[in-house]
């Protein structure tokens, strides 16, 4: 799936399929949204997400795979703050 497409489906409440677009509540850290976005993967979730400031954005995508979609929505907002300690507005450029 797209970022374009995941991000409608955000704005939209849902999409054609919304048991694969996985969009969870955002998380706010600091001056950052996280948005938690587990990708369906056969019968597994696959570690994936946003991590935003202002109208920057950076996807964040691991091999990580987790049985359900609030086990891995919690690994993308804990990754995400590691990545948002170490590397701050960095992410973005």
């Amino acid at each position: 799936m797209g970022l374009l497409s995941s991000l409608k489906s955000i704005f939209s409440g849902g999409s054609e399929n919304s048991e694969n677009s996985g969009a969870m509540p955002v998380e706010h850290y600091l001056d950052y949204e996280i948005i938690p976005m587990p990708e369906k993967e056969g019968g597994q979730y696959r570690l994936n997400g946003i991590i935003r400031k202002g109208d920057k954005e950076h996807r964040i995508i691991r091999a990580d795979l987790f049985t359900n979609k609030e086990d891995c929505a919690k690994e993308v907002v804990r990754k995400s703050t590691l990545l948002i300690d170490q590397m701050g507005d960095k992410l973005f450029g």
